[in-house]
């Protein structure tokens, strides 16, 4: 980082260095709101739905099981079905067998949080490798807090969703 004095005739340096003291708090002021405008608005349960997404389209079973608690539970086309672990309950070559290429969140909204429990409504799309949509849902998950993380529950799907199965 290099600095630009400026040498002005008829200013003492002590002007100057109230000049430079007086830029750095705006400086930083600047800096704040820059990073507070790029931050995202997302809660903390929103994210953990953000991140099991990214674990999902990485096939990721151990980041997912780790993402979600114990047991698992899906409530389905109005079949509940329960899994010791996530990762039992999806099956990726089933999936690819279908076309799945990825997923991707549409909305994703905070209906409820407190300190143990939340509630994310999240409308996705399952995409082809040529970004042509498979299908779209709507699925409710419920979160609960353990030890300051947030993990997936259980999810109601509004409709049928396969896991690949």
């Amino acid at each position: 980082m290099t600095s630009h004095i400026e040498i002005v005739p008829g200013v003492s340096s002590g002007h100057v260095k109230q000049r430079c003291v007086a830029m750095k708090p705006l400086s930083l002021l600047l800096l704040l709101i820059s990073l507070t405008a790029n931050s995202s608005d997302l809660s903390a349960p929103q994210v953990a739905i953000e991140k099991y997404f990214q674990y999902f389209n990485a096939k990721d079973i151990d980041s997912l099981n780790n993402a979600s608690g114990q047991p698992f539970t899906l409530i389905n086309g109005g079949k509940i079905s329960k899994w010791n672990k996530y990762g039992d309950a999806v099956d990726f070559e089933g999936l690819q067998s279908s076309g799945w290429a990825y997923s991707r969140i549409r909305q994703n909204e905070l209906v409820y949080e407190d300190d143990m429990t939340a509630m994310v409504n999240i409308n996705f799309s399952r995409y082809t490798s040529t970004d042509a949509v498979i299908s779209t849902s709507d699925v409710i998950y419920l979160l609960v807090n353990r030890d300051g993380a947030w993990k997936l529950k259980s999810g109601f799907v509004n409709g049928n969703l396969t896991l690949g199965k």
